[in-house]
């Protein structure tokens, strides 16, 4: 009896310290850190995935509906086919003629050449791969860092004695055709170094301090810029409009590009139009 009694004092005796013995918190290890914490044991929390962000939207690109386009000799034909002329696969004066004939009757642009316009209005299944190759082609000359474009229209290169050089090396610029009143702005950041009226430029400004050091020079503006000398500019800043003043044979912006030191300070003028192609410029036709 002595010893049952015993025996449950024991048992007793056991029970208690095991409900006394303190709990272990989160951030108690075993000394000398080789102990494992109570928190480790415990299942860990489900960790929140971060929600990725959309993909920002591609910027539209605008093409040309009345730019001339390419075709492969196949494509040529169903042209033709459309225009009503023999199918031979070859654009030549009857063939222009009869597209111009083509595009007067449906009330189009008329150019006497293939675009996308007419290959829509003639519902010719291939345009709209032709609409997406013009498409990436324009992306792919989107224009380097710190410039833009500075004509902001439809715009084309001109004929013969419009390049540089040309005129017996006597033409120091580009000229690039735009309706009269299309919006010019500086191609890059920089200074206004000259605004000026000449009886062979018009209206003109220069822009000196580029990104590249070299002078850039806006010819025939429409009317005198409403910038003055000193004035700071960004990439984008208006400086002005296309126009025909001076010496101009339709309305254009006669660019120009000048080394260091610049515009008649020591500098000598070179072709810009590797710039034109830089600066993100797609022709239109």
């Amino acid at each position: 009896m002595r010893s049952t009694t015993v025996r449950r004092a024991a048992l007793i005796g056991l029970l208690t310290l095991a409900t006394c013995a303190p709990v272990a918190q989160a951030d108690d290890t075993a000394p000398g850190g080789g102990g494992t914490s109570v928190s480790s044991m415990a299942p860990a929390a489900p960790t929140a995935q971060a929600t990725p962000a959309a993909a920002a939207p591609a910027a539209p690109v605008t093409v040309s509906e009345t730019q001339t386009v390419k075709l492969t000799r196949t494509q040529t034909k169903s042209v033709q086919r459309r225009a009503h002329v023999r199918a031979d696969g070859s654009l030549g004066s009857r063939t222009r003629t009869a597209i111009k004939r083509y595009q007067r009757k449906k009330r189009l642009k008329r150019t006497g050449r293939p675009n996308l316009q007419t290959l829509r209005a003639m519902k010719l299944k291939f345009a709209g791969t032709i609409a997406a190759q013009m498409a990436a082609k324009q992306r792919s000359v989107a224009p380097i860092a710190g410039y833009v474009f500075p004509i902001q229209g439809p715009w084309h290169f001109g004929d013969a004695g419009t390049f540089f050089g040309e005129r017996g090396g006597a033409h120091e610029g580009i000229d690039l055709f735009a309706t009269c009143g299309t919006p010019l702005v500086a191609a890059s950041a920089g200074t206004i170094k000259a605004v000026k009226w000449d009886d062979k430029g018009g209206n003109y400004v220069v822009i000196t301090g580029t990104p590249s050091g070299e002078d850039q020079v806006y010819m025939h503006m429409k009317a005198p810029s409403p910038l003055k000398v000193g004035d700071a500019v960004t990439a984008g800043s208006p400086v002005g409009m296309v126009g025909d003043t001076g010496n101009a044979n339709g309305c254009h912006l006669h660019l120009e590009i000048w080394t260091s030191p610049g515009y008649y300070s020591g500098g000598k003028p070179r072709d810009p139009k590797p710039d034109v192609a830089a600066w993100g410029g797609v022709p239109s036709r």
